[in-house]
């Protein structure tokens, strides 16, 4: 098996983001061969086509819409980690996974999640949104610590 290539997450994100390989291509100052040569890459790193034609655009295959919300979070946990070690900290942060309907008002999911952040160790708080179902599945899989929703499921 190849190894993931952070660049190729990087173009891949930047495809799907601008709609297309020349925008993505202006915006990474590269050539839209050198960008469809990486995708290319990937995709075969991959096993799975990740874009797609879409009218006169491109756009994500249903495995591209996967290797799209992974590549978010590789990239925030990126993040952190500079911002962790710039900080000269030494541990990571706990992560609380949470979903979070869209009929919870944000204010009250807000309070509820509020102490979780008075903790005295940093706690990284990684909210979602999809269908209940979809959840309540990733809940018993051990993907999500909590999911805030307004009724039961299945609905009566």
């Amino acid at each position: 098996m190849r190894k993931l290539n952070y660049r190729h997450l990087q173009y891949f994100h930047a495809v799907v983001q601008e709609g297309g390989v020349r925008a993505a291509a202006e915006k990474l100052h590269l050539t839209p061969q050198t960008i469809s040569a990486q995708l290319k890459q990937l995709d075969e790193a991959l096993g799975a086509p990740l874009l797609a034609r879409v009218g006169r655009g491109i756009g994500p295959t249903e495995a591209g819409r996967v290797a799209l919300r992974y590549a978010e979070e590789i990239f925030a946990l990126g993040d952190e980690l500079s911002e962790v070690l710039r900080a000269g900290a030494v541990d990571r942060p706990t992560e609380f996974r949470v979903a979070v309907l869209d009929s919870i008002p944000k204010s009250i999911a807000h309070w509820l999640l509020e102490p979780a952040l008075q903790l005295d160790e940093p706690v990284r708080i990684v909210c979602r949104e999809q269908p209940i179902g979809e959840l309540l599945a990733e809940l018993a899989l051990h993907r999500l610590d909590l999911v805030l929703a307004d009724t039961p499921y299945p609905p009566t």
